[in-house]
């Protein structure tokens, strides 16, 4: 039975972030930073991903496992980013690039 409470739960979670996601704040160990404005996210209900940052765009795949996004850039290796909040109008990352904490918040658009 908790299988299939489990398995609920991340099929909710991989629909609900579907769709186009705006950034509007990010914060490098605490402190603004100045990409949020600048990045947005474009999740399909195929699997597929486009982020775009200051002008630079990625694509590739992507799935939702718990409370984890797993994002794999072609022709890239999978990169993980904890899911720490996810609504039907905001979304927030918590990520660590290189031993620095970051946190980035979406609203959809």
């Amino acid at each position: 039975v908790m299988v299939i409470f489990s398995s609920c739960g991340e099929t909710k979670k991989q629909s609900s972030i579907v769709g186009n996601w705006q950034g509007t704040e990010w914060l490098v160990s605490g402190k603004p930073d100045n990409n949020a404005t600048t990045t947005s996210f474009t999740f399909d209900d195929k699997g597929a991903y486009t982020f775009v940052n200051a002008g630079t765009t990625e694509k590739g795949t992507y799935k939702v496992e718990n409370d984890m996004l797993f994002t794999t850039p072609t022709g890239q290796q999978e990169i993980m980013v904890k899911i720490a909040k996810l609504t039907k109008d905001s979304l927030v990352f918590d990520m660590n690039r290189s031993g620095q904490s970051e946190s980035l918040t979406l609203v959809k658009k």
